[in-house]
């Protein structure tokens, strides 16, 4: 098994030459490991390769579901309104944060890399062989990596921009102290030079996908930045970045200048532009909806998707945090108690389960764009798979079946009844024994992984952590287009291409009056990346760049009480809800602040974000 597939970056997490450091805007120390001037780096092949290697490190994991306290990983299902799980339990995640504890920073990991990024753009070279069977680096080698690192560090920024919106704009390799008297730029030289960096860097990147070369296959090419450039827009133009968030219109640097701006509804139209664009590159046979081999099956295609490379993925890391089935990482994460190894502390909110369809393409509870399905029912008891299970759980779309454990369900391999409630095979007596909300993650898991040796079975399956896969882009199409044009038909089509996958009705089919209502199909967009996106990393930005996080819990809404099932409860009692958590949303909680440490060492001249004063 590939678990390290970017053979071109040569990447080496132990090589000596550099060493991580946290303060803003500092990187990694060159001249250790013996290195006595800078230049002797790109002096060297090596050398150089490892340099450009190094920086790609903090592209996001989003296998890391489990890590909070990654940067880059995905502690974002947790912080939404998806997971609870138990590494956060007392962490106090859900408090009201301050500018000093507030945890998740990419300040400091982010601003490194675009200084090593930095570094490369100014001293890299050609470098020529000096001896028999020496090394070179050749013109052309060097024009590609200035490309990818260019992208690179547009990425960084973007992924700073996402969490703090404005931030200062770096392209040299100042010291630390040279750094201190930088302000912020505004959210719109952001935008313009991520934008800039990525529509010149896609010009010398690789310009088809790696699908058929996994060796190749995390190299980014230039469906990467085209996708990485229809997101960008995509912030720009939704309310938080396009003057929904009325605190932060005040907000400017000690100059005067202001640093969010006024809402703008040409960026709806840049947005839909900028997604066409990928779409246009994507369709001609680049990539597409991942559908598994042979006759058409939506649970095997749903399950599949996340298992292989494949042409739906535009981007992934060689990095992930899948780990094995005994080591402590996901999959054993994952896994519930009753199983071998299994440590079940992986836990999904009722909310997010009763967002999932029926297998009929209608929700559980009426919505404004359809009605109820008649099929649904929370009381009483069924047959599912040979094992009675609350009603609740049959008749259910296949991404619920591939996302969520829940009580009754079948283990692979064992085919063992997980039972979370009192008197089940839960075991009390243990953190997790019965997860806090009665469910447990399933999404993401291999079929073959086990903690005991079985027929069939392994201790570790790689996957892919994906970065970007079409899907998303699917829906972020049909989510600007509405915006600008409800009344056309692609905003549906595309839309429906997602759900079919599915295996879901069209929207249309099964209510007519949805075609061309911009609030209608807005509402069901959103439920479609709800459910596709689950537990991805992107819920906790989404419904912070539509602005809906302070909505009832439910309805988007991101503090309030959070409810379960009962596994207090002997069977007829644990399937009734009960809340398990209240959480905690202010406003100021739609960006993150600039950490204090970064505002202190900046003597003032970074302005903190709105209401994020101490």
């Amino acid at each position: 098994m590939k678990t390290n597939i970017i053979k071109v970056l040569l990447i080496s997490l132990s090589f000596g030459l550099m060493t991580s450091c946290s303060k803003f805007l500092d990187v990694s120390d060159e001249l250790a490991g013996g290195i006595t001037d800078i230049s002797q780096v790109f002096d060297n092949v090596d050398r150089t390769r490892k340099w450009y290697g190094q920086i790609y490190n903090n592209v996001p994991d989003y296998s890391a579901i489990w890590v909070e306290t990654a940067a880059m990983g995905n502690a974002w299902a947790g912080y939404a309104d998806e997971l609870y799980h138990r590494l956060a339990r007392n962490s106090g995640k859900y408090d009201n944060w301050n500018s000093s504890n507030t945890r998740n920073h990419r300040w400091g990991t982010l601003y490194e890399s675009i200084r090593q990024a930095n570094i490369f753009l100014e001293r890299v070279k050609p470098i020529a062989a000096t001896g028999i069977n020496a090394n070179v680096l050749t013109e052309t080698e060097v024009e590609r990596y200035k490309a990818n690192i260019r992208f690179m560090r547009a990425l960084y920024y973007y992924y700073l921009m996402e969490q703090y919106g404005p931030v200062p704009i770096i392209t040299v390799s100042k010291t630390l102290q040279d750094e201190i008297d930088i302000p912020r730029n505004s959210l719109d030289e952001v935008i313009s030079f991520i934008d800039t960096e990525l529509q010149e860097a896609m010009q010398g990147m690789e310009q088809e996908p790696y699908h058929t070369q996994l060796d190749y296959a995390a190299v980014p090419t230039k469906g990467a930045a085209l996708a990485v450039r229809a997101k960008l827009w995509v912030y720009a133009a939704s309310p938080l970045f396009n003057g929904g968030f009325a605190e932060a219109l005040s907000i400017a640097n000690s100059d005067g200048k202001r640093l969010f701006p006024e809402r703008d509804n040409g960026k709806l139209q840049k947005a839909v532009t900028a997604l066409r664009e990928f779409l246009d590159y994507a369709e001609q046979g680049r990539y597409e909806l991942f559908r598994n081999a042979g006759t058409f099956n939506p649970g095997l295609s749903v399950y599949g998707m996340f298992q292989d490379y494949n042409r739906e993925i535009i981007w992934a890391t060689s990095k992930d945090a899948w780990g094995t089935a005994t080591n402590g990482a996901f999959d054993q994460f994952v896994t519930p108690r009753n199983e071998p190894s299994g440590l079940g502390g992986i836990h999904v909110v009722q909310e997010l389960v009763d967002d999932f369809y029926m297998a009929d393409g209608l929700p559980i509870k009426n919505t404004s764009f359809l009605s109820a399905s008649p099929a649904y029912s929370e009381t009483g008891f069924g047959t599912l798979d040979g094992v009675e299970v609350s009603r609740m759980y049959i008749g259910r779309e296949p991404r619920f079946y591939n996302t969520i454990t829940f009580s009754g369900k079948k283990w692979h391999i064992s085919n063992a009844e997980t039972q979370f409630y009192l008197g089940g095979n839960a075991d009390k007596n243990v953190v997790d024994g019965a997860p806090v909300t009665g469910y447990l993650l399933y999404k993401r898991m291999n079929r073959t992984v086990y903690g005991r040796t079985a027929a069939g079975a392994v201790s570790r399956r790689y996957r892919p952590s994906i970065v970007f896969r079409l899907a998303e882009f699917h829906l972020l199409y049909a989510e600007m287009l509405n915006e600008v044009q409800p009344g056309n038909s692609e905003i549906l089509r595309y839309t429906n291409m997602v759900r079919e996958r599915a295996g879901l009705p069209r929207l249309e089919d099964l209510n007519p009056a949805i075609a061309g209502n911009q609030d209608l199909q807005r509402e069901a967009i959103r439920r479609e990346s709800r459910i596709e996106l689950a537990t991805e990393g992107q819920r906790y930005f989404d419904v912070r760049r539509w602005m809906i996080a302070e909505k009832p819990v439910g309805e988007g809404g991101q503090g309030g009480e959070f409810t379960g099932m009962n596994p207090d409860g002997n069977k007829a009692a644990f399937h009734e809800r009960r809340r398990f958590q209240t959480r905690y949303f202010g406003r100021k909680n739609y960006l993150y602040p600039i950490p204090l440490t970064e505002m202190q060492r900046t003597k003032g001249m970074l302005v903190q974000n709105p209401g994020w004063d101490s």
